[in-house]
């Protein structure tokens, strides 16, 4: 599953939503544009009208990805108020959440980095630093404020953003899915009392991590 994608004609949307599975199983250079392009059911000079290559393709699977991620955070960050404990709270249940949501794309965009030429690397890396940036920002407000008491806001953003990051390994939602990237989840949710949680539960119970990860003081 995608979140939307605007602005993308639906030759080429198609052709991200058949790379995103197929790269996060099988990782970039297992993934030929033949196989692409006979999953899509186009030959493989159709590919060519809309990417101009297979590394272009999965440039826009993680800008897809990670303007993505940066918009959850960033709105549950100016929806959360002025208080900087429900701002982080906020910020780490729409991180969990869109890991839980989108597992799936969120392996692809970010098991695959090596991948990408230098040029959008580097745009990519523009974008998680600025969604890096929002959280340490609240971190440092909270400081300020003498709401937190966390000596290295870098060094915990690590700790938040790592465990929500590999909520997309191990979650899944009841789909049936088949495969690696169905099997390891489907037996990680028997390791759960109850039968596991849904992401609500989890993204809840993450932010009450990050709270402790920055040393929250109590109200």
């Amino acid at each position: 599953m995608l979140p939307p994608v605007e602005g993308v004609r639906p030759g080429a949307l198609r052709l991200i939503e058949i790379a995103v599975p197929l790269f996060a199983e099988r990782g970039y250079h297992g993934v030929s544009i033949r196989d692409l392009t006979s999953a899509a059911g186009i030959n493989v000079a159709s590919f060519y009208t809309h990417f101009k290559s297979k590394e272009q393709l999965l440039f826009e699977v993680m800008l897809c990805a990670h303007n993505t991620h940066q918009a959850h955070v960033r709105d549950a960050l100016l929806g959360a108020g002025e208080d900087p404990a429900a701002q982080i709270r906020e910020a780490v249940r729409a991180n969990a959440t869109f890991h839980g949501t989108y597992p799936t794309l969120a392996v692809a965009a970010n098991a695959e980095m090596h991948a990408l030429s230098a040029e959008h690397r580097e745009r990519v890396y523009m974008v998680r630093h600025d969604s890096a940036r929002l959280i340490v920002a609240a971190i440092e407000r909270g400081n300020n404020l003498g709401a937190f008491s966390c000596p290295d806001p870098w060094m915990a953003l690590s700790a938040i953003g790592g465990m929500c990051l590999r909520i997309a390994w191990w979650y899944r939602n009841q789909d049936g899915s088949d495969g690696p990237l169905g099997s390891y989840p489907a037996e990680a949710a028997t390791w759960f009392p109850d039968g596991g949680y849904d992401i609500e539960q989890i993204a809840s119970a993450f932010a009450d991590f990050a709270l402790k990860i920055v040393s929250a003081v109590p109200a």
